[in-house]
C-alpha cells in the first residue's frame, strides 16, 4: 500500500480526495499545514506529498526550501495542488523540484486521482531502475 501525505489547510479537500483514490492501494495522511507535514514527512516516509501552496504556519514555497536544504528529510515525488494559477509560481515550485503542478479550481478530482497514479508509477519505474 502506497501512503501519500496531503498537506492542506483545506480538510474537505483532503476528505474529497481521499474518497476517490481506491483505499485498497492508498493510504491518505494529512497534515494541516507545513509544520506538521515537515513532522509527518519524518515519522511516516510517504511514497508521494500533495502540498498545498497557500497555508497558516509554514506555507508550500517555504517547505519546499526547508526540502532542498534539508540533507536529512527523505526525497519524495511532491505533486503541488493550488488554486494559484499564475506561470511563475509553476515555474518556481516546478524549479524547486515538484514533479507536477495541479490547479485545484480547473482539474476534477478523477484528474488529480490520474496525476497521482502516474507520479507514483514514474516513482516506481525509476526506484526499480535504480535498484537493477
Amino acid at each position: 500500500m502506497k501512503k501519500i501525505l496531503v498537506i492542506d489547510d483545506d480538510q474537505f479537500f483532503a476528505k474529497t480526495l481521499e474518497k476517490a483514490l481506491p483505499a485498497e492501494k492508498y493510504e491518505l495522511l494529512v497534515a494541516e499545514d507545513g509544520e506538521v507535514g515537515l513532522e509527518k514527512l519524518k515519522s511516516e516516509k510517504p511514497d508521494l506529498i500533495i502540498l498545498d501552496l497557500m497555508m497558516p504556519k509554514l506555507d508550500g514555497t517555504a517547505f519546499l526550501r526547508k526540502l532542498q536544504e534539508s540533507k536529512d528529510l527523505p526525497k519524495v515525488p511532491i505533486l503541488v495542488s493550488s488554486n494559484l494559477s499564475s506561470v511563475k509560481k509553476i515555474s518556481d515550485v516546478m524549479s524547486m523540484g515538484a514533479v507536477g503542478y495541479v490547479i485545484k479550481s480547473d482539474e476534477s478530482l478523477q484528474s488529480i486521482a490520474q496525476d497521482i497514479e502516474r507520479v507514483i508509477g514514474e516513482a516506481d519505474r525509476k526506484n526499480s531502475n535504480n535498484s537493477k
